[in-house]
């Protein structure tokens, strides 16, 4: 396949130490050789800043960038300056790819002509070892709208950036790359948000099935922490601008986005209910009502869900 090509790939990396060398260590691996590997180490007070330094050393496709502590939002806009490439795309520092995993995306992009490609995913659980697989997004190519309804489905791409490559095309401008930059102020479901503003140019995807991205679930990891913070709960504002977003640009996918923020306040607020977390329990009661008729209409969930969530509503009313 035509190499010339050039992806950038983005990793935000804070306090990993033990997870970061695989996650490089696939990269270097990569079937696709013409990639620029953009490390923004986030004021880590472990060893992991060196790592980067280390690999950056090793091989000039690395490029690292030190700054002080300002969370993942920051970091990436700070590699944004950095992306030299015709395609980004994003890796979690504590995950890792297929060997083969650009090779395939790039060479399905430069087949259909597309200007994002949508890929697929597993879970790994660190604690027990187990794989989950649940991914049952669709193959094919598509218009972006299509492609976002695919990141706000269960079970789908979902809203995450680490599985889908973005041309770079549309934001160029007298020789520059000015790509939209993430919204600090969202902690939890930023990366959802900041994909809806990347994907309103963009005329064709194409989806590929094939489960190319190795996400690890952590139980210390900023998501997956069975805790909630005010951190947390920025992915509440970050749901509401998420279903503005997306009515404003495809009204028809309004109610998968509200669909989408239902399920992911009675998640949270099952969590407020089991700690006891009155703050977080009025922070998140005032946003139910105005969700909860896309999640009940929706046809991918099935009554036991259902159920389920009116349990849990009144739990959260309870709190």
């Amino acid at each position: 396949m035509n190499c010339k090509a050039k992806l950038s790939v983005i990793i935000p990396v804070y306090n990993v130490e033990g997870y970061l060398r695989r996650c490089l260590d696939s990269l270097l691996a990569q079937s696709y050789p013409n990639l620029e590997i953009i490390l923004c180490d986030d004021g880590s007070t472990d060893s992991s800043g060196a790592i980067c330094d280390e690999y950056a050393a090793m091989d000039n496709r690395f490029v690292v960038i030190h700054q002080a502590n300002e969370g993942v939002c920051t970091a990436r806009n700070a590699a944004f300056k950095k992306v030299s490439g015709d395609f980004l795309t994003f890796v979690d520092a504590d995950d890792f790819l297929e060997a083969d995993a650009y090779e395939k995306v790039m060479a399905a992009m430069e087949d259909c002509g597309a200007d994002a490609c949508f890929f697929g995913w597993r879970r790994l659980y660190e604690n027990s070892g187990s794989v989950e697989d649940t991914f049952k997004g669709q193959s094919g190519t598509g218009t972006a709208e299509e492609a976002v309804r695919q990141a706000l489905i269960f079970d789908g791409y979902a809203g995450h950036i680490w599985n889908k490559v973005f041309s770079t095309a549309y934001w160029r401008e007298n020789g520059s790359i000015n790509l939209p930059e993430m919204n600090p102020a969202f902690a939890v479901g930023e990366d959802c948000e900041w994909l809806v503003r990347m994907m309103r140019p963009y005329q064709k995807v194409v989806f590929l099935t094939d489960r190319l991205y190795n996400y690890l679930v952590r139980q210390n990891s900023a998501v997956n922490i069975q805790k909630l913070t005010n951190a947390r709960l920025t992915e509440i504002p970050a749901r509401e601008k998420i279903a503005e977003e997306v009515t404003e640009t495809w009204p028809g996918l309004e109610a998968a986005a509200r669909a989408k923020a239902y399920s992911r306040l009675i998640q949270n607020g099952k969590l407020a209910f089991r700690l006891r977390d009155k703050h977080a329990a009025a922070q998140i009661r005032p946003y139910l009502a105005r969700n909860r008729r896309s999640y009940f209409r929706s046809d991918e969930i099935n009554i036991k869900q259902k159920i389920k969530a009116v349990l849990i509503e009144a739990l959260i009313r309870f709190t």
